[in-house]
């Protein structure tokens, strides 16, 4: 007889998590829609970011939009994973931001087994980092009660901060109100946007991007301070300024946990070509020392894992 696992984990494809970390926690992810002029398909799966870039570069004019899984793609996961767990805890995008947290609920409401539908308020890995903390409270034996609770403490602490190459894609969706459109108009300014606590505004504008990698290093630093730090640098195209950031993040920030990904598509299709985010978790709880051995030492067990050939 099979023995079933205590509680599975489920995101979207906007959580940008690396496949290594899905396959290792078992992490199940629903793909958003990627609307390109006529066409569509499926994030992740039929359109992959480099691809995505290239043509968004090609032809700037052509409409970019997303669209969230519908009720039957989350039934579906939530059927999957019933096969080896109990129970499910279902994380993802920014409710106010897209429709997805509605149609997982809907969907938890036919499934086999009990699901917990969480809205991480932000995207990207942002959004990764809260389905990673609890996908190892999981992973660790925790009862359904107790991973859905990790999750929604790791969401007021999460957030991402990207900086464009300019206004339009982002207020072609409608993410942005008014002021922003009027600033852009006028000053053809490189904007830095932040994605937190279900809410996307203007948090900075340069004119250059030097100033604008040195204006979002220095708003990651506000955010993070001294405290323990989970980073992700999404590049869209440039790998080399992707790394560089990272790199110049790491020595100034008490860095736990590192990754260097693409922009998700979802976030890219908003963003535009040229985006460059940060995405963050700050561990502002406490933790003894038995814990931040523990933490430690997971964390030196993926690392060694990911080297693995």
């Amino acid at each position: 007889m099979n023995i079933l696992a205590p509680v599975a984990i489920i995101t979207d494809s906007a959580a940008c998590l690396p496949k290594e970390l899905c396959h290792q926690y078992r992490i199940d992810t629903v793909p958003y829609y990627v609307h390109i002029g006529q066409q569509s398909y499926l994030s992740g799966k039929d359109l992959q970011p480099e691809t995505f870039f290239e043509r968004l570069r090609a032809a700037p004019e052509v409409a970019v939009s997303t669209g969230a899984p519908p009720i039957q793609a989350f039934l579906s996961a939530y059927q999957k994973v019933s096969t080896w767990a109990k129970a499910a805890v279902s994380i993802h995008i920014a409710g106010k931001q897209s429709n997805g947290c509605n149609a997982a609920e809907l969907a938890s409401r036919e499934s086999p087994i009990p699901v917990v539908v969480i809205d991480s308020e932000t995207t990207g890995m942002a959004e990764g980092f809260v389905a990673l903390e609890a996908a190892r409270a999981a992973a660790n034996g925790e009862s359904l009660e107790q991973v859905a609770s990790k999750a929604r403490a790791v969401v007021p602490n999460v957030g991402v901060i990207a900086l464009l190459e300019n206004v339009a894609f982002v207020l072609r969706g409608g993410r942005l109100g008014g002021a922003a459109r009027v600033v852009s108009d006028f000053l053809k300014i490189q904007p830095m946007v932040s994605v937190q606590h279900n809410r996307v505004s203007l948090c900075g504008q340069v004119r250059r991007r030097s100033q604008g990698l040195k204006a979002l290093t220095n708003k990651i630093l506000d955010e993070v301070r001294d405290a323990p730090t989970h980073l992700a640098v999404h590049y869209a195209e440039d790998e080399t300024e992707g790394r560089t950031l990272l790199e110049a993040l790491k020595a100034r920030v008490n860095c736990v946990e590192q990754y260097l990904t693409r922009v998700p598509i979802e976030l890219g299709a908003h963003a535009g070509p040229g985006v460059i985010a940060v995405a963050y978790y700050v561990e502002k709880e406490t933790l003894d020392l038995k814990q931040q051995l523990s933490r430690f030492t997971e964390y030196a067990k993926e690392a060694i894992r990911s080297r693995l050939p």
